[in-house]
């Protein structure tokens, strides 16, 4: 990109913010492109319309987001399985994007061989999503490219037990009209089955561990990736995997008197898991929020649907995780104490919010609009970084650069991550594709 088309970017997306985020609202414009919808045996992921509401300013933020990524973010020493593949990076410095994989070493010490293969494809999916929204703009078409086929490596025979793989990875191949990405997300649904579906306890988790302990978003997600699956590939035993899944977690996972899961479960031989933290990051929340609501379109159970909105409405309301003052979602809870940890606020846990918000106000005739586009705001207006173009991992309370402190020294965390990056995007254009 050329500076004088950052620089009229930069202008074009202040001059945005300042008439369309009056009054928390967003100014919309209808296009030709896609979205998703709930119908019949196919959640958000599956289905697409004729039409969508766009927003200029979350398309001018995108678009500087993705010019960041293409011109910074890709690292040619990235390693994935000890092989040198190329990928993205963690993170760069915010005003000096050669500092790059500002994190620790991985197993050869080397920190500019670490990669996250999941980066890659958060990136995939937002670039797919864009193209989507903007169909007669081919600026990312070369990307577009470059990022599906490192999904495409990075996910050969992946089996860990984390359900959104599976739908970016099928949303992603929906979207292109890729049928490479649709056949990844079946063998990914595959493997939660064969692999780390047990019988026995009726649930998935990852057997490696041991003794064995599991996420709680990562397991209940893949109840309902294998849902969604056994319906899409008529593969009934799935179904019956995920639904066992699903009312597992929410026995043994959900707290009775905050209505929200923790995060860390230890498996148990005779069912009945045992937490291994007190807290529930608003990640989390957020995520087995948006997900039991795609269970509740497909399967129709309503208790799918009153677990959800408990936890919505505890998220909202009685655990003060929002702040009524400055706007945000606090980290985490802790359900040991019912306070909120107000030390700083994640990026990716507002995305997730935000997600959930949009999913529950398709399905429930906009009962929280007006929160879904008070998350919004925030990530627009406070998370995102306009000068530099992108987002950090976390900030504080007040939306400055978090500070940590180790050994001694001040840390500044000033570095855009590409998790942070590629989780908004796909929260805000999905605004926009329902």
């Amino acid at each position: 990109m050329h500076l004088s088309r950052v620089h009229l970017l930069r202008r074009g997306f202040l001059l945005l913010l300042a008439l369309v985020f009056v009054g928390c609202s967003l100014s919309m414009t209808t296009t030709s492109g896609a979205a998703w919808l709930p119908i019949k045996h196919r959640p958000v992921h599956l289905q697409i319309k004729s039409f969508t509401t766009t927003s200029p300013a979350i398309d001018v933020l995108t678009n500087q987001i993705l010019t960041n990524m293409e011109q910074h973010a890709w690292n040619t020493q990235a390693m994935t399985r000890k092989v040198v593949t190329g990928g993205l990076y963690i993170n760069w410095k915010m005003s000096d994007p050669s500092i790059t994989n500002v994190t620790n070493p991985g197993e050869d010490g080397d920190v500019q061989h670490n990669h996250d293969p999941q980066v890659d494809l958060l990136y995939l999916e937002s670039l797919a999503e864009y193209q989507q929204l903007h169909p007669q703009d081919h600026t990312y078409d070369s990307e577009v490219v470059k990022a599906t086929a490192m999904v495409l490596t990075d996910f050969q025979n992946y089996s860990m037990p984390k359900g959104w793989i599976y739908f970016a990875l099928l949303k992603s191949g929906t979207l292109l009209q890729n049928t490479a990405l649709i056949n990844d997300a079946h063998n990914v649904a595959n493997n939660f089955y064969k692999r780390n579906y047990d019988p026995k306890l009726g649930f998935v988790y990852d057997h490696s561990h041991k003794p064995g302990n599991y996420n709680t978003d990562h397991t209940l997600v893949s109840g309902v990736a294998l849902i969604d699956a056994g319906l899409r590939f008529n593969t009934p035993i799935w179904v019956s995997a995920g639904e066992s899944t699903i009312n597992h977690t929410i026995a043994v996972a959900l707290n009775p008197n905050y209505h929200l899961f923790y995060d860390d479960m230890i498996v148990s031989q005779n069912g009945h898991d045992k937490e291994s933290s007190y807290k529930a990051k608003t990640s989390m929340q957020g995520q087995i929020i948006d997900a039991l609501l795609t269970a509740y379109t497909l399967v129709h159970n309503p208790q799918y649907l009153n677990v959800a909105t408990q936890a919505l409405q505890a998220m909202l309301q009685s655990t003060n995780m929002w702040d009524a003052k400055l706007g945000g979602y606090y980290f985490a809870f802790d359900l040991q104490t019912g306070k909120p940890i107000t030390a700083y606020k994640e990026t990716r846990g507002q995305s997730l919010m935000l997600l959930a918000l949009h999913r529950y106000n398709e399905l429930m005739n906009q009962q929280y609009a007006s929160q879904e586009q008070q998350v919004l705001a925030v990530l627009v207006n406070n998370f995102y970084e306009p000068t530099y173009h992108g987002y950090f991992y976390r900030m504080t309370p007040d939306f400055h650069v978090f500070v940590r402190h180790e050994n001694h020294s001040a840390i500044p965390e000033d570095a855009f991550t590409t998790e942070a990056m590629g989780g908004a995007m796909d929260a805000l254009q999905t605004t926009e594709l329902s």
